[in-house]
Protein backbone atom coordinates (compact mmCIF):
# COMPACT_ATOMS: atom_id res chain seq x y z
CA UNK A 1 0.00 0.00 0.00
CA UNK A 2 1.00 3.43 -1.07
CA UNK A 3 0.91 6.24 0.82
CA UNK A 4 2.04 9.56 -0.82
CA UNK A 5 1.43 13.35 -0.24
CA UNK A 6 0.96 16.70 -2.41
CA UNK A 7 0.17 19.92 -1.18
CA UNK A 8 -2.79 19.53 1.47
CA UNK A 9 -3.82 16.06 0.31
CA UNK A 10 -2.71 13.12 0.67
CA UNK A 11 -4.25 9.59 -1.09
CA UNK A 12 -3.38 6.14 -0.71
CA UNK A 13 -3.94 3.61 -3.70
CA UNK A 14 -3.74 0.40 -3.84
CA UNK A 15 -5.91 -2.35 -5.87
CA UNK A 16 -9.48 -2.98 -4.65
CA UNK A 17 -8.83 -0.77 -1.90
CA UNK A 18 -10.66 2.67 -1.70
CA UNK A 19 -8.94 5.97 -2.79
CA UNK A 20 -8.41 8.56 0.85
CA UNK A 21 -7.80 12.67 0.17
CA UNK A 22 -6.97 14.20 2.87
CA UNK A 23 -7.93 18.15 2.96
CA UNK A 24 -5.92 19.33 5.84
CA UNK A 25 -7.39 23.08 5.72
CA UNK A 26 -11.04 21.76 5.65
CA UNK A 27 -10.40 19.21 8.56
CA UNK A 28 -11.90 16.30 6.21
CA UNK A 29 -11.03 13.15 5.08
CA UNK A 30 -12.09 12.05 2.02
CA UNK A 31 -12.97 8.38 1.65
CA UNK A 32 -14.20 6.93 -2.10
CA UNK A 33 -14.44 3.88 -4.62
CA UNK A 34 -14.29 0.19 -3.98
CA UNK A 35 -13.48 -1.88 -0.84
CA UNK A 36 -13.17 -5.47 -1.50
CA UNK A 37 -10.17 -6.71 -0.22
CA UNK A 38 -9.85 -10.15 0.60
CA UNK A 39 -8.16 -9.36 3.80
CA UNK A 40 -8.47 -5.35 4.33
CA UNK A 41 -6.68 -5.59 7.75
CA UNK A 42 -3.65 -3.80 6.78
CA UNK A 43 -5.73 -1.29 4.61
CA UNK A 44 -7.79 -0.55 7.33
CA UNK A 45 -5.25 -0.29 10.47
CA UNK A 46 -3.53 2.00 8.34
CA UNK A 47 -6.27 3.67 7.89
CA UNK A 48 -6.91 3.87 11.54
CA UNK A 49 -3.56 5.17 12.00
CA UNK A 50 -3.91 7.90 9.84
CA UNK A 51 -7.40 9.36 10.90
CA UNK A 52 -6.17 9.36 14.31
CA UNK A 53 -3.10 11.66 13.68
CA UNK A 54 -5.68 13.90 11.42
CA UNK A 55 -7.85 14.18 14.43
CA UNK A 56 -5.33 15.62 16.57
CA UNK A 57 -3.75 17.32 14.05
CA UNK A 58 -6.78 18.80 13.29
CA UNK A 59 -7.29 20.16 16.64
CA UNK A 60 -9.81 17.16 18.08
CA UNK A 61 -11.84 17.69 14.74
CA UNK A 62 -12.36 15.57 11.66
CA UNK A 63 -15.22 15.75 8.87
CA UNK A 64 -15.34 12.40 7.19
CA UNK A 65 -16.64 11.90 4.00
CA UNK A 66 -18.09 8.40 2.49
CA UNK A 67 -18.61 7.96 -0.69
CA UNK A 68 -18.51 3.68 -1.90
CA UNK A 69 -19.37 2.34 -5.01
CA UNK A 70 -18.83 -1.09 -3.16
CA UNK A 71 -18.28 -2.13 0.13
CA UNK A 72 -17.33 -6.41 1.33
CA UNK A 73 -18.32 -7.50 4.72
CA UNK A 74 -15.16 -7.56 6.07
CA UNK A 75 -14.02 -3.82 4.59
CA UNK A 76 -17.38 -3.18 6.90
CA UNK A 77 -16.03 -4.17 10.23
CA UNK A 78 -13.40 -2.59 9.71
CA UNK A 79 -14.77 0.90 9.49
CA UNK A 80 -17.12 -0.10 12.00
CA UNK A 81 -14.32 -0.55 14.22
CA UNK A 82 -12.70 2.45 13.04
CA UNK A 83 -15.98 4.68 13.69
CA UNK A 84 -16.49 3.30 17.04
CA UNK A 85 -13.03 3.99 18.32
CA UNK A 86 -13.21 7.76 16.58
CA UNK A 87 -16.66 8.27 18.80
CA UNK A 88 -14.86 7.68 21.43
CA UNK A 89 -12.26 10.13 20.96
CA UNK A 90 -14.93 12.80 20.41
CA UNK A 91 -16.63 11.79 23.36
CA UNK A 92 -14.04 13.53 25.43
CA UNK A 93 -14.82 16.67 23.87
CA UNK A 94 -13.52 16.96 19.86
CA UNK A 95 -15.90 17.40 17.13
CA UNK A 96 -16.54 14.04 14.83
CA UNK A 97 -18.97 14.34 12.03
CA UNK A 98 -19.49 11.86 8.86
CA UNK A 99 -21.25 12.27 5.96
CA UNK A 100 -22.61 9.49 3.80
CA UNK A 101 -23.06 9.65 0.17
CA UNK A 102 -24.80 7.15 -1.86
CA UNK A 103 -26.85 7.03 -5.48
CA UNK A 104 -30.03 7.06 -4.86
CA UNK A 105 -30.61 3.32 -6.03
CA UNK A 106 -28.05 2.22 -4.70
CA UNK A 107 -29.77 0.27 -1.97
CA UNK A 108 -26.83 -1.74 -0.56
CA UNK A 109 -24.49 1.21 0.26
CA UNK A 110 -27.77 3.13 1.18
CA UNK A 111 -28.72 0.20 3.86
CA UNK A 112 -24.77 -0.11 4.92
CA UNK A 113 -25.05 3.72 5.53
CA UNK A 114 -28.20 3.51 7.81
CA UNK A 115 -26.70 0.40 9.50
CA UNK A 116 -23.50 2.82 10.62
CA UNK A 117 -25.78 5.65 11.50
CA UNK A 118 -27.60 3.76 14.20
CA UNK A 119 -24.79 2.31 15.97
CA UNK A 120 -23.22 5.52 16.37
CA UNK A 121 -23.93 8.78 18.79
CA UNK A 122 -21.69 11.27 16.42
CA UNK A 123 -23.67 13.64 13.79
CA UNK A 124 -24.42 11.52 10.70
CA UNK A 125 -25.77 12.81 7.56
CA UNK A 126 -27.06 10.17 4.51
CA UNK A 127 -26.16 11.74 1.47
CA UNK A 128 -28.00 11.24 -2.24
CA UNK A 129 -25.74 12.17 -5.13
Amino acid sequence: MAWFVSGNKTKVLAQNSPTVTIKERLKKVEISGRSRMADPSEFYEELQRKLISCYYSFNNTLILDFNFEYINTGSSKWLYHILIHLQSLAKQGGLLEINWYYEEDDEVIQEAGEVFESVLTIPFHMKIL
